[in-house]
């Protein structure tokens, strides 16, 4: 039996994954003070779990807002919601969201240089939405002059 994957399909996968990554995002919260203490441990430099932990519940937390803003942007995709301004404002939050990330990180280059990559990495995703946020409302704008052209 051939089942062709479609875009149906993969609108389902995309949002069950969002939903799962959402889960285990939230689930990690518990997990922060373990692997902050794990990596002062393991590290061999000066302890700076109290500051990883302020890092890393703030950047959950804008990560958490972005996957929820995602949920949202998905939802309206299922909903043939696509070139509308609703999504090019999940867009623009999302990217935020990337550029605070970006910031906290960057912060933390002050204690562990190796920061710098996921702040750079955080940086380069928001500067990416930002992108596709823009051509989105350059769509919206067209598709709503279309609409109304006779």
């Amino acid at each position: 039996m051939n089942q062709k994957w479609n875009s149906e399909k993969s609108l389902f996968l995309s949002r069950c994954l969002t939903i799962a990554t959402l889960a285990l995002g939230i689930a990690s919260l518990f997990c922060i003070p373990v692997i902050t203490e794990w990596y002062d441990a393991v590290s061999g430099e000066e302890p700076i779990h109290i500051v990883l932990n302020i890092v890393l519940y703030l950047s959950a937390m804008l990560g958490i807002v972005a996957l929820w803003q995602l949920r949202a942007l998905l939802n309206r995709f299922a909903k043939q919601q696509v070139f509308v301004t609703e999504n090019a404002a999940c867009f623009r939050k999302i990217a935020w969201c990337c550029f605070g990330v970006a910031l906290l990180w960057l912060i933390l280059t002050f204690w562990r240089f190796l920061a710098f990559f996921v702040a750079f990495i955080a940086a380069f995703a928001g500067l990416l939405l930002r992108v596709m946020k823009n051509m989105l409302e350059a769509a919206v704008e067209m598709r709503e002059e279309n609409d109304y052209t006779i």
